[in-house]
Formats: structure tokens, C-alpha cells, sequence
């Protein structure tokens, strides 16, 4: 099975989200806002879309101090 991972979860992400699970792919959905997160995540499964969203600060870290 292969996986979708959109880098941002907003509200532009949705039709290429769709379109890819509804051609059988697994959605995997990154962004720093967990509500855009939860609510797109939630529309997939409702529709029948196997998706999963995991949050990112999407930040690198520094070499001089430890990530947030």
C-alpha cells in the first residue's frame, strides 16, 4: 500500500488528499495546526479514506539548542 503525505494539512490540501485516497492510497497529513488536522482527517474517514494526521512544529532544529 502506498501513502499520500501532504506537507501542510490546510484547506488547499483536500482535493489532492481525495483524490489520492480515493485512487486507493493511504493519507498521511502533516501540519503544524492540529484543528486543520482533525477537521480534514475527520471529512476523509467519512468518506471512506483511510487517513492519519500527525502534527510537526515544522521547524529544523538548531545545532545550538534542543528542539521545542
Amino acid at each position: 500500500m502506498t501513502t499520500f503525505a501532504p506537507v501542510g494539512a490546510g484547506p488547499g490540501r483536500g482535493p489532492a488528499a481525495r483524490r489520492s485516497g480515493a485512487a486507493g492510497h493511504h493519507v498521511a497529513l502533516l501540519s503544524r495546526n492540529a484543528d486543520h488536522l482533525d477537521a480534514l482527517a475527520g471529512e476523509l474517514d467519512g468518506e471512506g479514506i483511510r487517513a492519519r494526521g500527525f502534527s510537526s512544529a515544522g521547524r529544523p532544529a538548531s545545532p545550538s539548542k534542543p528542539p521545542p
